[in-house]
């Protein structure tokens, strides 16, 4: 089911010890950013002026191919990026944080919860989170937002088309608390969607090959 007006923002921190999420419903606007990469581009001109050369050499299967001026021939290896830019706006309702203070107290407040608290609280546990984190493809950090979403937040608990949340990096994050405008905080964050890292030891891995280097160099 999609979530229609609301993003929740996951976010891990503590080694995946303690999960903040991050209702994003006020204002919400939502920018999409597509960029491809390609393997093959502009220089693919140079391509289709040498098969434009040789014609006369060549099968005709190329010769009859399309060698109109100013166009050139593109390979995509499915590099590039996809990113989310969401806009924002956030109150004492919205929930904010793990969950481990009390909703309705406002005073109850602590590093990794802000829920029912003061806006300015709420701008700070944001920017703990975000500092915290290790935003990257082990999955730390997760978008839940249209047909991007496992059923957690819906409604009716049913799943969006995709199946599952859109792992994230964060690149960027303003959070701005206006003394003028004291009952909320507005905000702004961009997103890239991730590949998830193998289930495998990464780190363990990582420290072998080093130590395999090491072994390598006093053997020589």
């Amino acid at each position: 089911m999609t979530l229609r007006s609301t993003a929740y923002l996951e976010i891990d921190i503590n080694g995946g010890d303690t999960t903040g999420v991050f209702e994003l419903r006020e204002d919400l606007s939502d920018t999409g950013d597509v960029t491809k990469n390609y393997l093959l581009s502009n220089r693919g001109q140079r391509f289709r002026e040498a098969f434009d050369i040789g014609t006369d050499l060549l099968p005709d299967d190329v010769a009859d191919a399309d060698l109109e001026n100013r166009k050139g021939y593109h390979v995509d290896g499915g590099s590039g990026h996809y990113q989310e830019t969401l806009s924002f706006a956030a109150s004492p309702g919205d929930e904010w944080g793990d969950g481990s203070t009390d909703a309705n107290d406002p005073d109850d407040v602590n590093k990794t919860d802000a829920t029912g608290s003061e806006p300015i609280a709420m701008k700070q546990v944001f920017e703990w989170f975000v500092t915290q984190s290790k935003s990257d493809s082990s999955g730390g950090t997760r978008l839940h937002i249209g047909e991007w979403n496992d059923g957690t937040y819906s409604e009716t608990g049913e799943a969006g088309a995709f199946g599952h949340p859109m792992p994230i990096a964060i690149n960027e994050s303003s959070i701005t608390y206006d003394p003028d405008k004291p009952a909320a905080i507005e905000g702004s964050i961009t997103l890239t969607w991730t590949s998830m890292f193998p289930n495998v030891d990464l780190e363990g891995s990582f420290e072998n090959g080093l130590n395999s280097i090491a072994d390598f160099v006093q053997d020589y």
